[in-house]
């Protein structure tokens, strides 16, 4: 933050920083001083200000600037402006001195199927049920890592963020939870593969082994080729597709790609994942795992030590505000 400071083109000073903050002098003074914590609120805002990248601010990566991103040509990779979404988190656990146990990374050639049934054995190892149940959960308790959803950004699904304190993934608030399992899978597969790019940037190369991860923790081979897809009926289906967590298109692609041909209950599911459902069970749509992703979701972990910061005037709440999607002054 000194840095951006000192060489903000504008050539503002420091009270002229806090006023367009809507910070004091003493508090700006304080936080570069190692006195007070900035929120992750007021480092969102400084970032505005001072025309820097929020995700250089919370992690310091020299890879990461914002005015270099944009000159670079779209066939080098455009710049993820979720990113600046997604490094919000990050920020917050700054703010109450938290950090993350890292995501174990697979050995070079090691295939995604190989690799996510490793993951399947760790994530039923913490799961009461089918760790396909709370998959959020369960990729918390198994790895140590944090797991949010947010409620915004049109264009955005899922993103993992790594930095030298903290890694979590972070998954757009949705109703359709079956496809939000898939993305989070997904973005785990980037952790794991040890791949992840530059903050920012996404490489369409390094997806497809993350999303071979993802069809196979959700969709095991073994488990697809021990049905008899054309003798199952669409109760069948709905069941088997609530189980799985999956979407009928997701099951369709990833049949597709072992080569298993599709039964009739699934050619003819044209109706969609949640009408399928729906039709078979009324009473799936308010079940609980129905609304997974609905609502926003931070740790237990982070909330509680926002929670307690607040009460003890540490933080000021704009972080957790931010993070539940819920007006200040409700906290």
């Amino acid at each position: 933050m000194r840095d951006a400071i000192l060489s903000n083109a504008e050539g503002l000073n420091q009270s002229g920083i806090a006023r367009q903050a809507s910070m004091t002098q003493d508090a700006l003074s304080r936080s570069l001083s190692g006195q007070r914590n900035f929120s992750a609120g007021e480092l969102a805002v400084l970032a505005k200000i001072l025309h820097v990248s929020l995700q250089w601010l919370v992690t310091g990566d020299p890879r990461v600037d914002s005015h270099v991103a944009e000159a670079q040509p779209v066939a080098r990779g455009r710049p993820d402006r979720v990113a600046e979404t997604v490094a919000f988190p990050a920020g917050a656990y700054r703010e109450v001195g938290l950090s993350t146990q890292s995501v174990p990374v697979v050995a070079p050639g090691v295939s995604p199927d190989d690799a996510a049934r490793e993951m399947a054995a760790r994530l039923a190892a913490v799961s009461d049920g089918p760790f396909v149940h709370d998959l959020p959960a369960a990729v918390e308790q198994a790895l140590g890592i944090g797991v949010f959803v947010a409620a915004e950004g049109l264009a955005f699904d899922a993103r993992a963020m790594v930095s030298s304190s903290v890694t979590y993934v972070v998954v757009r608030a949705t109703g359709a939870w079956y496809q939000a399992n898939l993305v989070l899978a997904r973005e785990l597969g980037e952790l794991v593969s040890g791949q992840q790019p530059s903050i920012g940037r996404r490489s369409r190369v390094r997806d497809l082994w993350s999303s071979d991860f993802a069809f196979a923790l959700l969709l095991p081979e073994e488990r697809l080729r021990s049905i008899d897809w054309n003798r199952q009926t669409p109760r069948e289906l709905a069941d088997f597709l609530w189980e799985a967590g999956v979407s009928a298109k997701a099951l369709a692609q990833r049949l597709d790609v072992l080569g298993i041909k599709l039964g009739p209950a699934l050619v003819h599911a044209d109706e969609g994942t949640l009408q399928l459902l729906v039709w078979q069970n009324p009473d799936c749509f308010s079940h609980h795992r129905a609304r997974a992703y609905r609502a926003p979701r931070i740790p237990r972990d982070l909330l509680n030590a926002h929670l307690k910061g607040m009460r003890q005037g540490h933080v000021d709440g704009t972080s957790l505000a931010w993070m539940l999607d819920t007006p200040l002054s409700e906290l």
